[in-house]
């Protein structure tokens, strides 16, 4: 058994979110990067990511906030969102659509 097949489907989209990141820093360049400029700050996107789309695929709920994102409510979202998620909003939006179901 590899350590991908013994991961839990929770710990691969936490993996899957965490490269998402780093991908989407390449693409939108220095404006992203300032966004999430720390491990905490990072921590909080990826978390954050994780529970986006763990709720879009009906694995669990999500709170206010994730659940306004997978809603596509803008005006919710944004009402709900601290000022890390203000800033990641675009990513969580890429992140959702551009994600296949990972079990």
């Amino acid at each position: 058994m590899t350590n991908r097949e013994a991961m839990t489907q929770e710990e691969k989209i936490r993996e899957h979110v965490d490269e998402c990141i780093d991908k989407y820093k390449s693409q939108c360049g220095l404006g992203f990067m300032v966004s999430v400029p720390d491990p905490e700050t990072r921590e909080h996107v990826v978390n954050c990511g994780t529970s986006i789309l763990m709720t879009k695929w009906g694995i669990c709920p999500g709170g206010g906030f994730v659940q306004a994102v997978v809603d596509n409510n803008l005006s919710e979202a944004f009402g709900r969102a601290d000022s890390v998620n203000e800033d990641a909003l675009k990513f969580y939006v890429m992140l959702m659509y551009n994600s296949s179901y990972i079990d």
